[in-house]
């Protein structure tokens, strides 16, 4: 018998997007989860489409279909989506570049000519990626959750035990919540540091691969990032890293380097040496994507559908 009733952990892109989908096919969803956007690591998130820092072997094919989801989500304007260029550059050969072109549409990818490549690179790409702006998208998300029939619960979980009972099914994208609620320590955070600035460009999102850096174009500012820096538990930037940030982003547009700075921010990605998207008794699994939560958010969504249709 189909469970009737799905309890979700966590409000961030994973258990909004999970949540849809399952809601969209006649589910009775609810969402608990201790923050709501816009206080989520989500909402952290520079948010353009680009597989970073996730393993696992179905990770090419839940970016694809997350592709494709926001391609469809683009159309309408109130969302927040855009299909963008991204420039990607690197100083040596694409090790992964067999994995990027998997998870990219056929057609999509176009490769960078020596001409068109800053000083100091050896290869380059462009390809047309989502851009999803999260102050933007994520509220709408919720609202079409709750549009579709689904209810949302502030509510702080230390125990699935708590929930045992409750709900037919709990599905768990707690993100790095997971760590202690699942006493899993494969799971560690991978601590961004970013910054944005007043500036206005008409520049593709550039991504460097080596630094790592990227400069990302949005509506409210310009977004300049930013560090993978593994076990660090703090979410406090300091101005050191914040500064080289910026120097490294001002090499590809020295224009950045006199903008005036809005804010800047630090998140810890959820990083596991496998995503898990599982079931566990009448617990499915959906966290550890990394630095592509955004990415992978609905590929990983119609995982968790398909595995709802078992029980």
């Amino acid at each position: 018998m189909e469970p009737k009733k799905i309890g979700i952990l966590g409000c961030g892109i994973s258990g909004l997007a999970t949540g849809i989908r399952l809601a969209r096919e006649g589910f009775k969803v609810k969402i608990m989860a201790k923050s709501l956007p816009p206080g989520t690591t989500s909402d952290k998130a520079a948010a353009f489409w680009s597989p970073y820092y996730a393993e696992g072997d179905q990770v090419a094919r839940w970016a694809l279909e997350s592709y494709f989801e926001y391609e469809r989500l683009s159309k309408t304007k109130a969302t927040g989506i855009s299909m963008t260029t991204l420039h990607r550059f690197r100083k040596n050969s694409f090790e992964d570049a067999e994995d990027w072109e998997a998870a990219i549409p056929p057609g999509r990818l176009h490769v960078l000519g020596r001409d068109e490549l800053p000083k100091g690179y050896d290869e380059g790409f462009a390809v047309e990626v989502p851009l999803i702006e999260t102050q933007i998208f994520l509220p709408w998300l919720m609202d079409e959750f709750k549009a579709t029939g689904g209810s949302i619960e502030v509510r702080e979980v230390h125990s699935l035990d708590e929930l045992y009972g409750n709900d037919s099914l709990l599905i768990n994208c707690t993100g790095l919540g997971a760590r202690a609620l699942m006493n899993d320590m494969a799971l560690i955070p991978v601590k961004g540091q970013v910054l944005m600035v007043d500036a206005h460009l008409n520049i593709p999102i550039t991504l460097d691969e080596n630094e790592p850096t990227y400069i990302v174009q949005r509506k409210d500012g310009c977004i300049l990032g930013g560090t993978r820096e593994e076990n660090i538990f703090s979410e406090t930037t300091d101005e050191e890293t914040l500064l080289a940030i910026l120097e490294r982003a001002s090499k590809f547009y020295p224009q950045l380097k006199s903008a005036k700075r809005i804010k800047q921010w630090a998140g810890l990605r959820p990083y596991r040496n496998e995503v898990r998207v599982e079931r566990e008794g009448n617990i499915l699994h959906n966290y550890g994507h990394g630095g592509s939560g955004f990415t992978l958010a609905w590929g990983c969504a119609n995982e968790i559908l398909r595995l709802v249709g078992q029980f």
